[in-house]
């Protein structure tokens, strides 16, 4: 019995080392802990009168006014988050971990709701900036719920214009990717997004996107498909925002 001591340390560091831990790096961890830092992403109307309007309730199309005078009835509308890099201020890029892949967000889904897209672990830093890479959403995902022309889509749009008694339907669809970025040195209180490591709960960034700003500029008598994607796409570009989700 007054060898038990000696034999119980000896058990768990073997332990340790047989379940391929390095004694090393254990405690280094201990030493430079880390913190979990998750995206989520979310839609929403413009702001009127310091609250976002209700264009449309969940499942719903969403109804509004361009600044041409033509009212966009949105029946269906995804957009592709295919992977977001987190950009430190003294160092490099930080990659996230797609919980699922890339992701469709549906904006006939409930305004201001949040779908975590992926997160990644620390150490102290801080961060200055994001980039946010729109891309095709595999066509080889079971994602239930999507529109079988989302797949390998970059975003998908379809609804009707209208203006007086002029109604003209259209659907918009590209496959094209690009990259958006947007700073982060002024994200938390002015200053830059600082992460201690060790925090006791996951640091939460909102990725959020204004839909009905989508068309505006848009003559629908008169633009092209070509016209639809691109201003999309520069649309998407424009009203993408990242905060702090306290």
């Amino acid at each position: 019995m007054p060898h038990a001591p000696r034999l119980a340390s000896v058990l768990v560091l073997g332990t340790l080392f047989v379940g391929g831990c390095d004694i090393n790096s254990l405690f280094h961890d201990l030493d430079h802990p880390k913190t979990l830092v998750n995206v989520s992403v979310t839609h929403h109307a413009s702001m009127e009168q310091g609250t976002f309007p209700d264009r449309g309730g969940e499942g719903e199309m969403r109804v509004f006014e361009t600044d041409e005078g033509w009212t966009i009835s949105l029946v269906s509308a995804f957009f592709t988050t295919a992977s977001v890099t987190l950009h430190e201020c003294a160092g490099g890029p930080v990659a996230l971990d797609m919980y699922w892949g890339p992701l469709a967000e549906d904006i006939t889904a409930r305004d201001l709701d949040k779908m975590t897209v992926g997160g990644v672990e620390v150490a102290a830093t801080e961060f200055c900036a994001v980039d946010v890479h729109y891309g095709p959403f595999p066509e080889t995902s079971h994602m239930a719920g999507i529109d079988e022309r989302v797949a390998g889509a970059t975003f998908y749009l379809r609804g009707t214009a209208a203006k007086g008694d002029l109604v003209l339907p259209f659907e918009v669809r590209s496959t094209e990717a690009f990259d958006v970025t947007l700073d982060m040195s002024t994200i938390e209180d002015g200053e830059p997004l600082s992460v201690a490591g060790g925090e006791d709960f996951p640091i939460e960034l909102a990725l959020s996107k204004t839909y009905d700003r989508v068309f505006d500029g848009i003559d629908f008598e008169t633009a092209t498909t070509d016209d639809l994607e691109a201003q999309t796409a520069a649309a998407l570009a424009l009203e993408s925002r990242i905060s702090l989700d306290r």
